[in-house]
């Protein structure tokens, strides 16, 4: 494996088997989440997606399967009503349960990053937004930790300008934290057509991530490295490639939105070339530009299949 491949797909796919399309109960999707981790393929497996409400569970599935410690991604509790307020104790209640949870079920569990939806509008008001952060990261996130803590998934699929503010109030918050404690989720696919977004918003949304001086994971709907029409949802999906990829091309290369939905576009494997640093035609970075961008910009994505993305990447001769 090449240098710039290795810094792009490190730790890529967070595994979110439990969800749709897959759908699995917790035992099965233990069981290939830790088939993954002892396999040759590890490096591109990153965190095991699970709902704080399930997080028992998922302990005793853990220790059944021989106690190793699991790095997650915790998804949060719903809010018990609308407002501000509202969101915000449901997030603190989150992080409150995964704390338990690692408390009481010692060295099995360790809750690296949470996953919090926010309502439209108070992603559209970034001081409030901001100041709620900022209680956040006081109480509960863990300023030792490196990366994002929490990633806020941003209604974005009828109004891509909603991200504009979230993305403000993210880098607010993150400069008074001192650290990135903050990012954003984009959501770029799911089971019905209407759950894909156009190019074009994807590519407003990043921009306005990569704008604000915002990081972004990504969500649903990216099995494949390239775009390609799925029968089951019926409508053409993203490919990762294209959203990792050119989100890291367009931060560097100062690309528009326009150009980057060009990039997302590209169903053509032989645009893409990892022999020397990454290459979209003509545009390139280099390994440690890369590396640089997943650290800092493009997070990773959850997706409830690891054995597509892998054996994609293996058919590119990527990996």
């Amino acid at each position: 494996m090449t240098p710039a491949a290795d810094a792009l797909l490190d730790a890529l796919v967070d595994y979110a088997g439990l969800f749709p399309p897959a759908g699995l109960d917790m035992a099965p999707a233990a069981d290939l989440y830790a088939e993954h981790r002892a396999g040759p393929d590890a490096f591109l497996l990153g965190r095991f997606i699970v709902p704080a409400t399930h997080l028992g569970e998922l302990a005793e599935e853990v220790h059944r399967l021989g106690g190793t410690r699991w790095p997650l991604s915790v998804l949060g509790l719903a809010p018990q009503g609308d407002g501000a307020d509202a969101w915000l104790d449901a997030a603190q209640k989150t992080l409150q349960t995964a704390r338990d949870a690692e408390a009481q079920h010692d060295g099995l569990l360790n809750a690296e990053r949470f996953e919090l939806k926010l309502p439209a509008p108070l992603a559209r008001d970034p001081d409030t937004l901001a100041g709620l952060l900022g209680d956040l990261d006081a109480a509960y996130l863990d300023g030792a930790s490196v990366g994002p803590r929490a990633a806020l998934e941003v209604p974005y699929l009828d109004d891509p300008e909603t991200v504009e503010p979230a993305a403000q109030a993210v880098s607010d918050a993150n400069g008074r934290a001192g650290r990135p404690a903050f990012a954003l989720k984009l959501r770029c696919g799911g089971v019905t057509p209407d759950l894909v977004p156009e190019a074009e918003a994807l590519a407003r949304a990043i921009h306005h991530v990569i704008r604000g001086g915002a990081a972004f994971k990504a969500t649903a709907g990216l099995h494949h490295p390239l775009p390609n029409d799925d029968e089951a949802v019926g409508t053409r999906m993203h490919g990762f490639l294209g959203v990792f990829g050119g989100a890291a091309l367009a931060r560097l290369h100062g690309l528009g939105p326009d150009d980057l939905a060009e990039i997302l576009v590209d169903a053509d494997p032989a645009s893409w070339s990892v022999e020397d640093g990454l290459r979209w035609r003509s545009l390139r970075m280099s390994a440690a530009e890369v590396a640089d961008a997943r650290q800092q910009l493009a997070l990773s994505f959850g997706s409830c299949s690891f054995a597509e993305p892998r054996d994609d990447l293996r058919a590119l001769g990527w990996i």
